[in-house]
């Protein structure tokens, strides 16, 4: 009988089960139920062959002393014991009945599997030997818990007080891992055939142990004779296949029908395969017919356990990887739905407090859109590929897009447009022609800013009155300074005392602007340029004048004139300073002919004097603005 024909034959004709009645359904029929895999006498060599393990002896005769039963499993009973050598307590394993056929075999077989199988949900094995009745002992470890069985049958265990996540979710994490260590297994050729919630221990920190290897089975099965025929097994759980014994038809596939059943369980509270008898029970695993899972059922779930559990194995999961990713695949997709319902119920609230709140509450607004888009991330995290979850957020990233455009906050839409899960042409468009739209704004704004800045004296007005009283000063005092040694007769009136005093009245009067016009990092770039425009053009001038045969009188007399058009067409200053000023070097050129015709170095106290009227009148003024403007700034906070 092939693995492809198994199905050809009825088991019913040769399955004798009268030595089994009685059983319960969900219990494990093991080797010994039927008879030995292996003669006694075979048996009892290798058993001699172990090391000696005394329990309960003196402390000098042995290492383990007993403490308490801990409970029974297919074969064995499991016993709790404090091995003296390093302190730990251990769980130890016996032959429950040592007249039993094949539990000593059975026992031996488990845990020369556990030995070899080391797997983080495996109970490591500590030592194999034989006790004084020349029995094996099987030394573990001592796992503190509780079986899965216990906490699915018990809603109100304590031990779900320490579980904190949903308890589907927590189901379905413990399945994960039984999947993961059946799938190790299956990789190094071992078949469990009895993977159920009774075999499962769940640790006092939910670690997860795949317990009771008893039964497994060293693949790949080339005849049907590697095992006397009998039913093994657990009916309740048990795949079609395995009613036919032992042969090539059993794989990895029929662990995954178990893992299936495990599933059903888990999904429903029932047993995968019913019935008041156990013949009745069998027939129902034989079959194995499709279950209708109620609609609260997740359809990925309900779709998940009637594949695993195909009758015909090649119709199932492929293996207990696979099982085990479509497990988390759907956890994740819970995750993600969970996390769409949050954003949802957030942007709700989001739309309806911004709709409703002042600018002042733009930051509790932002607050809120955080929470939301974080959900909504979280989604997309967990299932990148459902429309759903990529919707939630392309309508949260529109909301805050729009939002940042109507705040005239491009940089920030521009932001969210590159997270959008899907590109959208369209806002794409919107966003590109609103940043258009507002960079013209600023840039008109900016123009029109520095245009006003450029007319409005307040700011340097405090600058330029300062530079205007150092000006007239210094440049006043020395051009009088000059004509009085002139009149003293130690200065000839010559063009090179002219040219010397023009040069010195500059430099003192452009030293003097300098330094007034510059103060605390802050400079009059205006005011200096029109200075230096001035004193450049009077002294292109004066030399202008030299060239065409101009005597040094003459000159000096038509200075005020061409200071007075210099002031009119360059100067920076307000129109009435500009005005007060031309009027002066109007009334020095009306009296400078008079003056030069009395006394020729008469002009340098005209001019002098002039000169120190002329600022004095500018820093009064410049005083004034500066007290206007510092009247309209507004109060500090």
């Amino acid at each position: 009988m092939t693995d492809e024909t198994w199905r050809d034959a009825d088991p019913f004709k040769t399955l004798v089960l009268e030595h089994l009645q009685g059983l319960a359904t969900d219990q494990t029929i093991t080797r010994s139920a039927h008879e030995a895999r292996t003669p006694e006498e075979e048996t009892a060599a290798r058993v001699h062959t172990l090391p000696r393990i005394m329990l309960n002896g003196a402390a000098d005769e042995g290492d383990f002393a007993r403490i308490e039963s801990l409970g029974e499993g297919g074969v064995g009973v499991i016993e709790l014991a404090r091995q003296r050598s390093v302190g730990r307590d251990v769980a130890i394993k016996r032959v429950r009945d040592t007249s039993s056929p094949g539990a000593a075999a059975t026992l031996l077989e488990e845990g020369h599997i556990m030995g070899l199988l080391e797997h983080p949900s495996i109970v490591p094995v500590f030592a194999l030997g034989r006790d004084d009745n020349d029995q094996p002992v099987l030394v573990m470890k001592r796992i503190e818990g509780s079986t899965w069985r216990t906490l699915l049958r018990d809603p109100g265990h304590r031990a779900w007080e320490r579980i904190t996540e949903d308890r589907l979710d927590f189901n379905l994490r413990v399945l994960c891992r039984v999947a993961d260590v059946a799938h190790f297994a299956h990789g190094r050729q071992w078949l469990h055939r009895d993977i159920k919630p009774e075999n499962v221990m769940i640790g006092e920190q939910n670690e997860v142990y795949l317990i009771d290897w008893g039964l497994a089975l060293h693949l790949p099965i080339e005849t049907a004779d590697a095992e006397p025929p009998g039913l093994v097994g657990t009916p309740a759980y048990m795949a079609p296949e395995m009613l036919r014994g032992v042969g090539p038809w059993l794989s990895p596939r029929t662990d995954v029908y178990l893992l299936g059943a495990v599933l059903h369980e888990v999904l429903t509270g029932s047993l995968r395969h019913g019935g008041e008898t156990l013949r009745a029970v069998l027939a129902s695993a034989w079959l194995s017919e499709p279950v209708d899972y109620p609609k609260e059922t997740p359809e990925e779930l309900a779709e998940l356990a009637n594949q695993a559990t195909a009758t015909h194995p090649s119709d199932r999961v492929p293996d207990a990887e696979t099982f085990r990713l479509r497990i988390e695949l759907f956890l994740r997709h819970r995750e993600a739905r969970r996390a769409l319902e949050e954003g949802r119920g957030l942007f709700e609230r989001l739309v309806a407090d911004s709709g409703a709140c002042g600018s002042g509450d733009e930051v509790a607004v932002m607050q809120h859109y955080e929470a939301c888009v974080a959900a909504m991330r979280r989604a997309v995290e967990r299932w990148p590929d459902s429309p759903d979850t990529r919707g939630g957020l392309s309508e949260v990233l529109h909301w805050r897009i729009r939002r940042s455009l109507a705040q005239k906050d491009v940089l920030t839409a521009q932001a969210n447009l590159l997270e959008l899960p899907t590109p959208d042409p369209a806002l794409e468009a919107e966003v590109s022609e609103a940043s258009r739209r507002i960079s013209l704004e600023r840039l008109a704004v900016s123009r029109l800013s520095d245009l006003g800045r450029r007319h409005d004296p307040h700011p340097v007005a405090p600058l330029r009155a300062r530079a205007a009283r150092n000006s007239g000063l210094l440049g006043g005092g020395a051009i009088l300074g000059l004509g009085g040694l002139i009149h003293a007769g130690l200065v000839p009136f010559e063009w090179w005392v002219l040219a010397g005093a023009t040069a010195l009245a500059a430099a003192v009067v452009g030293a003097a602007a300098v330094h007034g016009l510059s103060r605390g990092g802050v400079v009059d770039r205006k005011g200096l340029r029109s200075l230096g425009w001035i004193v450049v053009v009077a002294l292109a001038l004066l030399s202008t004048a030299y060239f065409v045969g101009l005597s040094p009188e003459q000159s000096l007399a038509l200075l005020p004139i061409l200071v007075g058009a210099c002031v009119g067409m360059l100067a920076d200053i307000p129109r009435r300073a500009r005005i007060a000023l031309m009027l002066i070097c109007g009334a020095c050129a009306v009296a400078a002919p008079l003056v030069l015709h009395w006394s020729p170095a008469g002009l340098f106290d005209l001019l002098g004097v002039a000169t120190l009227v002329a600022h004095l009148v500018l820093a009064r003024m410049w005083d004034t603005l500066a007290r206007e403007g510092r009247a309209s700034e507004p109060p500090a906070e």
